[in-house]
């Protein structure tokens, strides 16, 4: 999960349909050595996603109405992904976020960690299916 630089996040939209996109993955300690770092003290479950998004995003609002998530972590060139399923959980505490926070996230969120439009998810799976070696693997996560 660590060293992929993106993974891809399915949310339910109003209409029962799945929506796939691409989201940077806050554990790639290359792209993000400062939230990797952050997470791994914090978070003793390494197979936690977090992820940040606009609270003004679409995928936010589908997660408002329906929090069931799928996230797919692959190295295509290898042959080889696993799927988190879950539910998506806001991360309510400001001083994760303050700890989280990179210089330059601005951009997206020009208030700060404190900005209305900057919220942090978290996905503990509670299903994990992987593919490699050409096989399926599936396990159930209490």
């Amino acid at each position: 999960m660590g060293r992929t630089l993106v993974f891809y996040m399915a949310t339910v939209d109003e209409h029962g349909f799945p929506n796939v996109r691409a989201m940077e993955n806050l554990r790639c300690s290359k792209k993000f050595p400062h939230p990797a770092k952050v997470i791994a003290e914090n978070e003793p479950d390494p197979l936690v996603s977090y992820i940040s998004t606009n609270t003004s995003s679409e995928k936010f609002r589908h997660l408002k109405a329906n929090p069931t998530v799928a996230l797919y972590y692959c190295v295509p060139e290898e042959y080889k992904g696993v799927m988190h399923q879950g539910k998506a959980e806001v991360m309510g505490d400001t001083e994760f976020k303050k700890k989280l926070w990179v210089e330059g996230w601005e951009v997206y969120y020009p208030k700060g960690y404190t900005d209305p439009d900057f919220t942090l998810l978290r996905v503990k799976p509670t299903l994990l299916k992987a593919w490699y070696d050409f096989q399926t693997h599936q396990q159930a996560i209490d």
